[in-house]
């Protein structure tokens, strides 16, 4: 039955402005129906040697391009979908008598049920099962669906990653009847400025050809609906010269530092590391590696240069560097502890490319879970660099730890994304929710302000990088909870900028007040924004 005009669609909206077009369903693709082989097992093995081959040529490509976003998601893709291990595992279905589709199918479905029980690593699940489908449609000589040349709204029960870098100018929003705003397309979404509701249950109802209102600001879809009743994202009124705290952007490729140069960034909060190994089978040597960096260093916005250490977990894997996952969410100490000369020369790669350039430039390390673990980082990075030496704060056990750290580092990066995942991993089966998934979550806003409240009395420097710093209001919320600086999309730093320019400290901690004052995500986000009008700073 199709949905009647005004029927309204909630989920959880990302950007703040709202587009109206046509419905274009992407119809899912469906996993390979149990099968036989009907040649041979090497030409089966060989058939799907070659198509896997070319979707990961086919995800390197569009990383490539100058304009593509989070080049080092699809680079990781690439990488994830070329693993030996995945092959070998395919390849032996195919002997005992699979064909390479039923194959492939059984692999991705045996690694995907090895992430299971997590949230955050379903997600990373989830790109497993859709790179086994881009293989599926290669061994079908399936071609990706020819998009209509008006605008439209791409409405799909999810999307990957390389989908969504293949959409034209025409694509103006995208529905997604799944989807978290920790996966990777949820990331693509908001570093391309495309506006899109996810985790929207009614979605399967749109139907081809039926107008919507895609409302970002108010988290919903309305069916047949003008413009005019879109959600009035607050306009803030900036009155300072300067945002309230530095607003920086996040950097993962050379493309990147390029593109950040062009906006009011205050240096870079985050330079991901990955993307210059993800693209080598050998560990690249420390002149390759410098050079990397002191490109990216000269190409990025004026300030400080805040490098995250090599960030490896099931999802990036890299293929020279050895360890044992085990049972662990991810291995980043285990990483530092197994392969600690790699780390110290990656280190001293970029404190040569720290004097080579001229940049001030500062390191940190991801997914620290101890004192311990963070003070064993701050000695090897001193010994290889003058650097400030901060850790990531992603893991909830080292919260409580930070008071330990006060006089062996000098500044904590919050990676919001992950936090949140860990904070709420005991509700991990619920069904998918947008109020449990919101960053306006009181439980993350509390724990926020626990952060930031140790590091002032340890003396620490404080950040956000995750993408919860892209939201220009929420953004308000992490400078009176008291953070010294957010770091953000590229898209997003005007944005941010601007609404920090507009509030006081004074200000800004109260409605930091009002967040942590609410019951649930909606109602801390409405109280905000009602204070924000109430002091007259927005529209």
């Amino acid at each position: 039955m199709e949905l009647q005009p005004g029927t309204e669609l909630l989920g959880l909206g990302i950007g703040d402005t709202a587009v109206r077009a046509e419905v274009f369903r992407l119809k899912s693709r469906q996993r390979a129906n149990p099968s036989v082989r009907v040649g041979t097992a090497s030409e089966e093995t060989e058939r799907l040697t070659r198509a896997i081959r070319s979707v990961a040529e086919n995800l390197e490509q569009l990383s490539e391009n100058p304009t593509a976003a989070n080049a080092d998601i699809l680079q990781a893709l690439a990488q994830l979908v070329t693993d030996p291990e995945l092959l070998r595992v395919a390849t032996a279905h195919i002997e005992a008598g699979m064909s390479a589709t039923s194959a492939i199918t059984a692999a991705t479905e045996e690694f995907a049920a090895l992430l299971s029980g997590d949230s955050f690593l379903e997600e990373r699940a989830n790109d497993l099962r859709e790179l086994g489908m881009e293989v599926i449609a290669k061994l079908n000589g399936l071609d990706s669906p020819e998009l209509p040349t008006t605008d439209v709204v791409i409405v799909a029960e999810d999307l990957s990653p390389a989908e969504l870098a293949r959409f034209g100018s025409n694509v103006v929003g995208v529905v997604l009847q799944g989807g978290g705003p920790t996966s990777h397309t949820a990331i693509m979404l908001r570093s391309m400025g495309l506006a899109a509701v996810i985790g929207c249950r009614g979605a399967s109802q749109l139907v081809d050809g039926q107008q919507v209102l895609l409302d970002p600001a108010g988290d919903r879809v309305l069916v047949d609906a003008d413009l005019s009743l879109a959600t009035k994202a607050i306009q803030l009124i900036a009155k300072n010269p300067e945002p309230l705290i530095p607003v920086r952007a996040n950097v993962g490729s050379l493309a990147d530092a390029i593109r950040a140069s062009t906006t009011s960034a205050s240096g870079v909060g985050l330079l991901r590391t990955e993307l210059l190994y993800l693209n080598s089978q050998r560990m690249p040597t420390l002149m390759e590696q410098t050079e990397s960096y002191r490109e990216m260093f000269a190409a990025s916005p004026e300030g400080p240069i805040v490098v995250r250490t090599i960030d490896v977990s099931t999802d990036k894997p890299v293929p020279f560097l050895t360890t044992d996952y085990g049972d662990l969410v991810s291995p980043g100490y285990t990483l530092l502890r197994d392969n600690r000369a790699f780390l110290a020369e990656q280190l001293a790669s970029i404190e040569a490319a720290r004097l080579a350039s001229g940049r001030e430039v500062w390191v940190m390390a991801p997914m620290i879970q101890s004192s311990a673990e963070a003070l064993d980082f701050a000695e090897l990075a001193r010994s290889c660099g003058e650097f400030k030496v901060g850790v990531m704060v992603e893991v909830p056990s080292l919260i409580q730890e930070l008071g330990d750290l006060g006089d062996e580092i000098d500044f904590v990066s919050v990676g919001t994304n992950d936090l949140s995942q860990f904070l709420f991993e005991t509700n991990r089966l619920a069904p998918l929710s947008p109020e449990l998934l919101s960053p306006w979550q009181p439980k993350l806003i509390s724990a926020l302000r626990e952060i930031a409240d140790q590091c002032t009395s340890q003396g620490l420097q404080s950040s956000v990088c995750g993408e919860s710093a892209s939201d220009p209001v929420f953004a308000i919320v992490l400078a009176g909870l008291g953070f010294d600086s957010v770091s953000t999309a590229n898209s997003q730093v005007a944005a941010v900028s601007s609404s920090l320019s507009a509030v006081s400290k004074l200000e800004a901690s109260g409605l930091a007040a009002l967040a942590l004052s609410a019951d649930s995500a909606s109602e801390a986000k409405a109280k905000v924004l009602a204070g924000l009008r109430d002091l007259g700073l927005g529209s």
